[in-house]
């Protein structure tokens, strides 16, 4: 499917595989970034926002990453801890 987006008045044409709105909301997040951004910066061009603002969006998936990969070691642990509690208390049928 063919979807058409604007950002920062500029229409897109973007080709996907579903009805489009995820690419839609993404487009207008990214818009809503970048003219955040340019609002904050009133001296930088549009390429330089647009520099900016892909940094600032690394950036948080970078620490989304960081803190989902802290949670998943934790529920590891947690897990862990759990099955070892069970075979405590779970009779083994080996023996």
């Amino acid at each position: 499917m063919n979807v058409q987006i604007m950002i920062r008045g500029r229409q897109f044409n973007v080709r996907t595989d579903d009805d489009g709105t995820k690419i839609r909301t993404m487009a207008k997040e990214l818009d809503s970034k970048l003219t955040e951004q340019a609002n904050r910066a009133r001296t930088f061009d549009e390429h330089s926002v647009a520099i900016i603002t892909a940094l600032n969006i690394l950036s948080e998936s970078f620490l989304m990453r960081e803190q989902l990969s802290e949670r998943v070691e934790e529920l590891e642990r947690e897990l862990a801890s759990v099955i070892a509690m069970l075979e405590s208390v779970i009779p083994n049928e080996d023996s």
